[in-house]
Formats: structure tokens, sequence, C-alpha cells
């Protein structure tokens, strides 16, 4: 089945979870894993070529070279964290669009942050045509490609919390997104809600260790699966995960050389 039919398919019924990678060796060794998806991790990739993630700092040919060694790496279908599509305008969806579906992947994401600290969030309407322009680009392919639709307000802290996420994500779903994120809220009454009205499958953050910022989560995918949560994502959390055990592995060794001498 192409990469594409089956990130489809995985959409429609029942929970996966969706392991953000930042290279083709852990994309290979989360599929022996079991994973069903992978998918890339902007912050992730932006690190291990020393950038910054969501300020412009990576181009989207940067990434799609990225994301084909990953899909080459990968047995099961692969998504984009494409950021904010790399442009402003609707326009620039549809070329992003197919730049990705060119790599082999089966879907992307697309931000409503437009990466710009003096511009912020794009205004709804634009948000909602920048998605638009996405699913019309997606649906002219000669395969199936997941758009999610993705809104910051919540992992910003923007005026609208939950309402205005909401909102966005429902107007997403209208004009034909895959899948809605609304990463920012660790909160499972939160997540249910999110889950019950956005208005189309719903991709949730968790990250990889079950620990968030503020500590150790009280639930886990089974809870997420049982409220409705379509995709379960890591973000960049596994990463930051091997680059911390990497760093402890090392003081280890130094500590045990002292301790010898």
């Amino acid at each position: 089945m192409d990469a594409g039919a089956e990130f489809v398919e995985l959409h429609r019924t029942g929970t996966f979870l969706m392991v953000n990678v930042a290279d083709a060796g852990t994309a290979r060794a989360v599929c022996e894993a079991g994973a069903p998806a992978v998918a890339t991790t902007s912050g992730g990739h932006a690190a291990t070529i020393d950038r910054q993630d969501a300020a412009g700092d990576v181009t989207m040919e940067e990434h799609a070279r990225h994301t084909e060694l990953i899909v080459r790496a990968a047995s099961v279908p692969c998504n984009v964290d494409a950021e904010n599509g790399y442009g402003h305008e609707p326009e620039v969806m549809a070329a992003a669009v197919q730049r990705f579906a060119a790599t082999g992947a089966g879907g992307m994401g697309i931000e409503d942050w437009s990466g710009d600290p003096s511009r912020g969030l794009y205004d709804r309407a634009l948000a909602v045509a920048r998605i638009e322009a996405a699913v019309e680009a997606a649906r002219a392919l000669d395969r199936p490609f997941v758009i999610t639709g993705r809104t910051e307000v919540l992992l910003y802290g923007l005026d609208g919390g939950i309402d205005e996420a909401l909102a966005r994500l429902q107007a997403f779903a209208e004009v034909g997104a895959d899948c809605l994120y609304a990463p920012g809220t660790w909160e499972l009454p939160v997540i249910r809600t999110i889950t019950e009205e956005a208005g189309g499958p719903v991709n949730v953050l968790f990250p990889a260790s079950g620990i968030a910022p503020a500590g150790p989560l009280p639930y886990g995918l089974a809870d997420l699966a049982e409220i409705g949560v379509r995709r379960i994502s890591v973000g960049g959390s596994l990463y930051r995960a091997q680059v911390a055990h990497a760093a402890e592995l090392v003081r280890s060794l130094l500590a045990d050389q002292h301790g010898a001498a």
C-alpha cells in the first residue's frame, strides 16, 4: 500500500502512535520496535544542524532532504513537521505540499505561528486560507496525502485560549484538514474537550518519557485512546531524551576515569 494511503487509513479508526525522530537511524530503530508511523521533528532537526526551530532558520529544501533520509529508513508512513509551511501566503503551502509529497512522506502538518515574533500568530482568516490551500494541493496529487492543521494558541498562551484554539481547529476541519492539533495543554479534561469538539481526528502530544514540563503526567496512552484521541505524537521529546542520555553517559565515563585516577 502507498505510504499516503496507509497513513490515511491510520487516521480513520482507533488510536495510533506516531514517533517523531531526528535522524534515519532512530527512524529505523523505532520502526523495528513496532511504531506504526514516524514523523520528523522540526525542533530536533534544527538542533542537529545547530539552528533555531520555528524561526525561519531551516529552509524547506533542507527539511525536505532531511525527510527523504527518514522516509528511506522507515518502513512505515512518515509525517512532516513542516513548521509554518516555509512561507506566509497560501500559495506557498501548495509548493510545500508538492515538495514534501515528492519525498515519499504520507502527510505534513502546518502551524499558524508565523515564525516571526514581531508578527506572531496569523490571523484566523489567513490561517484557514493557508490550510485550505494545502488541502487543495494535496487533493491534486496522484496519491493520498494527509494534511494536519495545527494551532499554536495554547502552546504560546495567546489570547482566546481554548475557545480560539477550537474555533481555528473547527475552521481547519471545515476546509478539509485530515487531522487537527493544538499542542500546549497537558490537562486531560481540556484534551477531551478538544477531541470531542475539534471536528475531526485529533493529534495529541505525549512526551516519550511521560513527563511534561510540570512533571509526570497522571494518564497514559490508553487514557488518551479511551477519550477518542486518534493520533499520539512525541514531538521533540525523544530527541531531547537521546541527547540527555548521551550527556549522562559521558559524565559517567568521565567520573569513572577520574575515580580510577
